[in-house]
């Protein structure tokens, strides 16, 4: 069983005011394309991460059929929610997607291949590449599961820390798609990547 932790708690304080969760994504918002990109793959449970505006993002999907974990420290950072998270995993979890609230791009095409490759690999850790370069989301087995919970969260490495001690447990899962290397994090990484949405999506109702 793979269970997966979407982080969604953060402030979104270099979106210029803007709240990435909240913006527009096509007919969705981007935390809504998010957890839809989830729901259409191989991962069999959804756990949203929230903190920052929670009851605000927890009204606006109500209906998705996902877990919410609330982190009230949301301000230590994405290790703090990552914790958060791996509290309310299923006993039957094997491993984690963890995965990103500012990587709305990346749909089932990505994490189904790094879903099968922890199926098909003695790897505990999985992570997507494209033309050679690591990116997100990715897959870590509940092996680490206390090691991750002991790491600080004031760490500025946060997973890193258990990547770099463990690298020669990583599967290399290559994929077509250079969205594992983007994220909105800036303003006009929003503007760029909001652009390359299908149109398609334009013709049906906006749903969060």
């Amino acid at each position: 069983m793979i269970s997966a932790i979407l982080l969604a708690a953060g402030e979104s304080r270099r979106m210029g005011g803007d709240f990435k969760p909240l913006l527009k994504w096509g007919t969705r918002t981007v935390i809504g394309a998010c957890i839809d990109n989830l729901k259409r793959s191989r991962v069999d449970e959804i756990i949203v991460v929230l903190g920052f505006r929670e009851s605000e993002i927890r009204a606006r999907l109500a209906g998705a059929g996902v877990q919410f974990a609330i982190n009230r420290d949301f301000s230590k950072g994405m290790l703090s929610s990552l914790k958060t998270g791996l509290q309310l995993i299923s006993p039957r979890t094997e491993a984690v997607l963890i995965a990103l609230v500012d990587q709305p791009m990346v749909g089932p095409e990505v994490i189904n291949p790094l879903v099968i490759s922890f199926g098909d690999f003695e790897k505990p850790i999985s992570i997507p590449t494209f033309e050679g370069k690591h990116g997100h989301p990715i897959i870590v087995s509940r092996a680490f599961e206390d090691e991750i919970m002991k790491l600080d969260d004031a760490d500025p490495d946060g997973l890193k820390a258990i990547i770099n001690a463990h690298r020669h447990e990583i599967q290399e899962v290559p994929v077509d798609s250079a969205a594992i290397l983007e994220d909105i994090d800036l303003p006009e990484d929003y503007t760029r990547l909001v652009a390359q949405v299908p149109s398609l999506y334009e013709s049906h109702k906006w749903t969060p």
